[in-house]
């Protein structure tokens, strides 16, 4: 575990770019994009403004994470960008606003691991900066801020961390745990109870469904397909392999929930379950309304919801990153809406060692777990009586790691986070851990390539 530390860049530069070199500006954003064309043509580079990049400039500097949409059309459309721009050798800049809650470092982390014979660097400017892209383009700033003076502030893992000698306790207090119901995030609940007491609300979009009284007990999916398909048999109805396959998971998301709460209970917490998508305003409003009336007002906040649609970047679609940034992002956008975040004492949010190294794959899941990490350190700044924290975590021995991933790290070479080991990090850091610290990786680094 290491706290992620930001400095100025003291490397070499990342890239250089001759003098007289074409270089590209999107008009996704126009006055941006007239800025800076000009103060690039003015530090002598040809700059020419394009709707669509072109694929030809020895540089593309993209406005389309400058502009005020959505935060997943505004990734969707930087990423179809980069697509465009894609070049061997050629260099793609991404830009984004220190304005808004951003992860496109997500995306140029990514993308330098999927197309090795180009280069990609995330730029964030201060509100007004674009007189700072040409300074930033002399220099060969890799991913970063940018400041008003013009140098770059970069993350970097620092050295690794103790466990805190002493865990405070806190007090009695309402936790609401989106995505806590199963899995990792389940796990750190229960820890949670055990350190924390009070009351625990787990969010969710599994049904808590019940279990058949006719059906005996098992754990084991394929072995529960089996029991159904009798049942159905001897019933005479008719249902589909496909159907039979969700019935089955229904079911035993519903035993896991169930093992949770009594879980839960059982360390000396109070826990509720509440079937949340986190990623609907509406239904994240209605719910959290009804919750602060019947359990008190929230005052720790874990955010653990996250979906995984894997496909490269080249290949991504527009619905697959919805999906990916519906939950995650979403979910954090809608729930801050409902809740009063200055009476939040601790926020933790569940990141991806994905957005801090990049992962061939993910490049979606890398932005989404990126502008997580941007809404902390916001946050910290806005809301500074809570305790912030965001976890970029290494891939677990369980949650969304099956068996094929379990195989694909250990080829790497890294090892999974024992469930007990990540829960007794998590909870000792988000009760104890020093303050100024909000990121930490959990977990070995990842590959460069």
């Amino acid at each position: 575990m290491r706290p992620v530390l930001w400095h100025d860049q003291a490397s070499a530069p990342a890239f250089t770019l001759r003098a007289g070199a074409v270089v590209e500006v999107t008009e996704a954003q126009p006055a941006s994009a007239a800025a800076i064309a000009a103060t690039v043509a003015a530090a002598g580079f040809e700059a020419r403004r394009v709707a669509v990049p072109t694929g030809s400039a020895s540089a593309t500097i993209l406005t389309e994470g400058l502009t005020n949409v959505a935060a997943d059309a505004r990734h969707w459309a930087t990423l179809v960008a980069a697509r465009a721009a894609r070049r061997e050798g050629g260099l793609t800049l991404l830009l984004q606003s220190a304005d808004a809650w951003s992860g496109l470092e997500g995306l140029s982390r990514t993308l330098r691991k999927e197309w090795p014979e180009s280069r990609a660097f995330a730029w964030t400017l201060p509100p007004g900066g674009e007189a700072l892209v040409a300074h930033a383009l002399r220099s060969g700033y890799a991913d970063g801020e940018i400041s008003f003076t013009g140098t770059l502030s970069v993350p970097s893992p620092g050295p690794s961390l103790a466990p805190p000698s002493v865990i405070p306790g806190a007090s009695p207090g309402v936790w609401l745990v989106t995505g806590g119901a199963r899995g990792v995030t389940a796990a750190c609940a229960i820890e949670l109870a055990r350190r924390a007491g009070g009351t625990i609300l787990l969010a969710g979009r599994s049904a808590e469904t019940p279990w058949p009284a006719d059906l005996p007990d098992t754990g084991d999916l394929k072995t529960l397909r089996g029991l159904l398909v009798d049942r159905f048999r001897q019933s005479g109805a008719r249902v589909t392999p496909a159907e039979i396959d969700r019935t089955a998971r229904n079911l035993l998301a519903g035993a896991e929930i169930r093992e949770t709460l009594a879980a839960i209970r059982k360390a000396g917490a109070e826990g509720a379950y509440i079937p949340l998508d986190a990623g609907d305003g509406v239904a994240v409003s209605g719910a959290l309304s009804q919750a602060q009336a019947k359990w008190g007002q929230i005052t720790g906040w874990v955010h653990g919801a996250g979906v995984l649609a894997d496909k490269l970047a080249a290949d991504k679609t527009e619905a697959e990153l919805r999906r990916v940034f519906a939950p995650k992002v979403g979910g954090v956008m809608n729930i801050l809406a409902a809740l009063d975040a200055a009476q939040l004492r601790y926020i933790a949010f569940f990141s991806s060692a994905a957005a801090f190294f990049g992962n061939k794959g993910q490049s979606d899941y890398a932005m989404a777990n990126a502008l997580l990490a941007s809404a902390g350190r916001s946050l910290a700044r806005t809301v500074p009586e809570a305790q912030v924290k965001v976890f970029h975590w290494g891939p677990w021995a369980g949650g969304m790691v099956d068996g094929a991933l379990a195989s694909h790290f250990e080829a790497q070479g890294i090892p999974l986070i024992p469930l007990d080991e990540g829960a007794r990090i998590f909870v000792s850091e988000l009760l104890g851990g020093a303050p100024e610290q909000v990121e930490l990786v959990v977990g070995e680094a990842w590959a460069t390539t």
